[in-house]
């Protein structure tokens, strides 16, 4: 690869350029719903002047309300709420590209796959349509590749610190769990020391949950949250071609190679200690995805997910056939 691209500016350049097309939610080539947006908006709003606007007070606003951490932090830019909130998905992003280079080469993955890894991360689909559109997918995306690298780098107190506070973020935080607890086993098999851990992880999970959700704007209200699973939304979204649509683009060229090399992963699981627990936390994230399909409007942003820990697996696969290469030589 170009040394022009192996450099940080170059990597900062090509995420704002890929999620500027819809920055600020821009509707001028696709119109789509607001959605979640005004509400992320009005949230915005209120940690700026303390305005509660009726929308945070709706029963569609539920799930949102639990998600304060993102609109917290736009709210400190001094620009209109969707910009902040779209300036802060582009660095978002951008962060979560530098903390997946330390982790890839953390896992001792060549130089040259690395960059490859990093460019699929950034050029790619949910780059492109989530980033800048009022939602708080990107910083989930930061605390996700957060919570990997301080695993790796065992600074497991500042990780679970950061974990409490990622539920604040979103609750697909929660894709975390799996990740640690197979990094647990793989260095202590201990069956105390991995319900010890695991105990821990869901403490902090479920209370901090419980206090969101008790404390949210419209707790008083008395809401139902509408995420039921039932046959109506499993039937709607599989006559949904936007449900299977961002799925596949979302999981684009990564998912499919990891589904090409399937074959590998056997042996890349006995080679490398830490494939295990990525592909935990992939098919904790498609887990995640199955539940939204049975229970609400499923798009690609819950499986976006799965992204810190697709990408480093990505790597562990062209090294290793890179490897298969060399020795057939």
């Amino acid at each position: 690869m170009n040394k022009i691209f192996q450099k940080t500016g170059m990597i900062f350049i090509c995420v704002v350029l890929i999620a500027l097309p819809r920055f600020n939610r821009n509707q001028l080539w696709l119109e789509r719903p607001q959605a979640d947006m005004a509400i992320h908006t009005a949230m915005v709003d209120y940690f700026r002047t303390g305005n509660v606007q009726e929308i945070l007070l709706s029963k569609d606003s539920i799930a949102a309300n639990w998600r304060p951490l993102f609109p917290f932090m736009a709210s400190w830019l001094p620009f209109p709420p969707i910009t902040s909130l779209s300036i802060i998905g582009i660095l978002s992003i951008f962060f979560s590209a530098m903390l997946l280079k330390k982790i890839i080469t953390k896992l001792k993955i060549s130089n040259q796959n690395m960059w490859r890894c990093i460019y699929l991360f950034v050029i790619s689909f949910p780059t492109f349509y989530y980033t800048t559109i009022g939602y708080v997918d990107p910083g989930l995306i930061l605390f996700i590749t957060l919570g990997i690298y301080l695993i790796l780098l065992q600074k497991i107190p500042l990780f679970l610190l950061f974990f409490g506070f990622g539920v604040l973020m979103k609750e697909g935080i929660i894709v975390l769990i799996p990740f640690y607890i197979f990094y647990v086993w793989s260095k202590n098999k201990s069956k105390k020391n991995i319900f010890f851990k695991f105990g821990i992880i869901c403490f902090i999970y479920f209370t901090v949950s419980y206090f969101i959700r008790e404390f949210s704007l419209n707790a008083a209200e008395g809401h139902t949250l509408f995420w039921q699973p039932s046959f109506d939304m499993l039937f709607y979204n599989f006559n949904r071609p936007n449900s299977w649509l961002s799925l596949i683009l979302t999981l684009g060229i990564p998912g499919m190679i990891v589904l090409k090399n399937a074959s590998n992963l056997k042996q890349i699981i006995l080679s490398h200690s830490m494939a295990l627990p990525l592909i935990f936390g992939i098919i904790f994230s498609l887990i995640t995805y199955l539940f939204a399909f049975i229970s609400t409007v499923a798009d690609g942003r819950t499986v976006w997910a799965a992204y810190p820990f697709l990408i480093p697996l990505v790597g562990y696969i062209l090294d290793n056939k890179r490897s298969l290469a060399i020795r057939d030589e």
